[in-house]
């Protein structure tokens, strides 16, 4: 009885949220044995997990709108030294602290709904933190941060003849750039409607959204023909009442602003089922296993979810709206064996057009993966002697999100092959069009910095083209890094000539045609570190164009249009191979 009676206890003092933010050691006090027990005296909560460490962090998290203390807001440090996460909450005083820290440059986060997640020294929403650096043996006071209010979109969503959609599925997406071309993708708000298709979705960032719904099928009445219930539905709909990402209505938000009346009627539509068989390279059915289901182009997070697979390697996904998607089913796969090379998962895949009817006969034919092969060079042969090969690990990526979920690239979650002995490397990815990278990670026993200089294939430079990857795979591939790195530091001042400590450089080439270069290697972003100045390593030599802004959304500077509008106001500079540049720039406010 005790036992129940202390799992109570936690139960209650530690919120569900703590598990997701760090488990059991996101606590009020100490956590021992099992139990919570509140800090002492009053004092701040501890983390009191024994860490090899003599330094200690403190601070207040307090309502950015009237700097009321916020009880209960998790905390969460992390840093290198600590090779993971330490979580606390705040006491009622909006108090928190961390003993025994090791020296380190820790990064402060804090969480608490409906308030906006926000980290120590950031400025401005999907902003950075400012890393905290903490010497042996010192004590880090009033590490403060203020969260601001969330903002909140309400509104009601009805079928076609005006009635309530209780059980709708509610989300909130942005518009994003990425790999060439722009998509809108799931925010992580959403929320179902009630009874009388009210939703609210509270917590959210300033910035904009477009708001979704989808029902699934037999949530709704149909209002279809005797016979045919089955076959109505209802599209994926965006407000106000579309089933077109293009007719789509975006909606800004502010700090704390609190939208209402978002109403919008679904979209009705004729619904059609899908059946198949998947096999495998053999031409044996897959036994067991899964069928997903995925729209192509344009949109990530809608789905129609997909269907189990028969002992016959038969399938039936029901219930999908006009639209193309991209059917995929995994063969399962025992654990290798250790000490065996991991092998990438087997799957078979098809692409289906969807208008109404029924999709029959569709067969999921396997993706056989191929091999790119080649070697690592050096244009600095003496300086790479000291450097590991297994340090040098290759990956690639495919050039648009749809190949990506087809497995060009390497399949999903493999881990990326690490260059041999010899400095040769082999990658395994289906047929497609891919970017290959080199990455060196920067340590002690690696301080030197590299980055690739050139990828050829059969003498053809392909470093910003990519590869076109046929069936038979690719060998002979040479890629070459360079530490002869291009360094450009700099200030940035406002209209006055004072100093700025928050803002975002951009630079980008002049060379419009690798805005869109599959090595995306001519944009990068820089953001104010020691005594407010800004540095960029990444950079290959060229002719450049620089702009400051107040703020930028994490994904603009990927999208061409965006790079042509600051082009007008950018200054411009040029880089030659290992130079060290200087710049100053003035902050350029976005409207």
């Amino acid at each position: 009885m005790s036992r129940v009676l202390a799992c109570l206890v936690a139960l209650f003092l530690v919120p569900s949220s703590t598990a997701a933010q760090g488990g059991a050691q996101g606590v009020v006090g100490r956590f021992i044995n099992g139990v919570v027990v509140g800090p002492p005296n009053g004092q701040p909560p501890r983390d009191v997990r024994p860490v090899t460490g003599r330094s200690t962090l403190r601070g207040r998290i307090v309502a950015a709108d009237g700097g009321q203390p916020m009880r209960r807001v998790i905390v969460r440090v992390t840093a290198p030294e600590l090779r993971g996460a330490r979580t606390v909450l705040t006491d009622v005083d909006g108090r928190y602290e961390f003993r025994e820290l090791p020296a380190g440059r820790y990064s402060i986060s804090a969480s608490k709904p409906p308030f906006v997640s926000w980290s120590y020294g950031q400025t401005q929403p999907a902003g950075p933190g400012k890393p905290l650096v903490i010497a042996d043996n010192q004590t880090a006071e009033s590490i403060d941060i203020r969260l601001p209010r969330g903002s909140v979109i309400t509104g009601r969503v009805t079928d076609d003849f005006g009635e309530p959609a209780p059980g709708a599925n509610v989300m909130l997406m942005r518009s994003q750039f990425s790999q060439g071309q722009r998509r809108l993708v799931q925010t992580g708000g959403r929320a179902s409607t009630n009874d009388i298709g009210e939703y609210r979705i509270f917590g959210l960032a300033p910035g904009q959204y477009y708001v979704s719904a989808t029902v699934a099928q037999g949530m709704i009445g149909g209002g279809g023909v005797e016979g045919e219930e089955t076959r109505s539905g209802y599209s994926p709909t965006f407000y106000p009442g579309t089933a077109e990402m293009t007719s789509a209505q975006k909606l800004t938000l502010a700090t704390a602003q609190t939208l209402s009346d978002i109403d919008f009627a679904l979209v009705p539509t004729r619904l059609a089922t899908i059946s198949g068989v998947a096999v495998d390279s053999e031409g044996r059915p897959f036994a067991v296993g899964f069928v997903s289901i995925m729209p192509r182009g344009g949109m990530i997070s809608f789905g129609a979810g997909g269907g189990p697979l028969r002992p016959d390697g038969t399938f039936t996904v029901p219930n999908v709206s006009p639209g193309e998607y991209l059917l995929r089913a995994n063969a399962p796969q025992p654990p290798p064996a250790p000490g065996t090379p991991f092998e990438p998962p087997v799957f078979s895949i098809a692409v289906v057009t969807v208008n109404g009817e029924d999709v029959t006969g569709v067969r999921l034919a396997p993706v056989v993966p191929v091999t790119i092969s080649g070697r690592v060079f050096f244009d600095d042969q003496r300086a790479a002697q000291s450097l590991k090969p297994s340090a040098i690990r290759i990956v690639g990526q495919a050039l648009s999100p749809d190949d990506a979920v087809m497995g060009v690239g390497g399949a999903p979650g493999r881990p990326s092959p690490t260059v041999q002995d010899d400095f040769t490397f082999e990658l395994k990815t289906a047929a497609g069009r891919i970017a290959l990278r080199a990455i060196i990670p920067s340590t002690s026993a690696t301080p030197t910095e590299w980055q690739v200089k050139a990828i050829r294939v059969n003498a053809t430079d392909v470093t910003d083209s990519g590869i076109d990857v046929g069936s038979q795979g690719v060998r002979g591939v040479e890629i070459e890094l360079t530490n002869r790195l291009q360094q450009i530091s700099g200030m940035v001042t406002d209209a006055r000539g004072g100093a700025v400590n928050d803002y975002v450089v951009v630079l980008f080439a002049q060379d419009r045609t690798r805005w869109s270069a599959a090595s995306n290697r001519y944009v990068a972003i820089g953001r104010p570190a020691d005594e407010g100045r800004f540095k960029v390593a990444t950079l290959p030599p060229g002719e450049y164009y620089g702009i400051a802004l107040d703020r930028a959304d994490p994904t603009e500077w990927q999208d061409p249009e965006f790079l042509e509008g600051l082009s007008r106001q950018a200054s411009t500079f040029s880089l030659a191979q290992g130079e060290t540049k200087t710049l100053a720039l003035r902050l350029f406010r976005l409207q």
